[in-house]
């Protein structure tokens, strides 16, 4: 299992549209092929106007799959562009769970 962590940096005071956005038209068309994220998170302190999703996978192989499917998905560039002008930047991390036994 890995876990995908994508942090987007908002244009001030544009958390509420790009939340609203996400939730209403983005996240049931994602859905559609099979990418569902664990979580989504706003932040309220420390770097503000952020954005977070946790992403979890098989492996590389099932996500590559899931997100060409979404970018050849024709409603993706409806709802893209609506999310692109909101968006300053992005940071995806790809994560993996350690594998270690806790200290005796």
């Amino acid at each position: 299992m890995i876990y995908e962590l994508r942090t987007y940096s908002l244009v001030m005071g544009a958390v509420p549209e790009y939340l609203e956005v996400a939730k209403t038209k983005l996240l049931p068309v994602l859905a559609e092929h099979g990418l569902k994220p664990l979580a989504f998170w706003s932040t309220e302190i420390g770097p503000l106007n952020e954005v977070l999703h946790l992403w979890a996978y098989e492996d590389l192989n099932e996500r590559q799959t899931k997100w060409r499917a979404w970018g050849r998905d024709p409603r993706r560039s409806e709802l893209v562009p609506k999310l692109r002008q909101l968006i300053v930047a992005q940071s995806n991390k790809i994560l993996s769970p350690a594998d270690f036994s806790p200290m005796k």
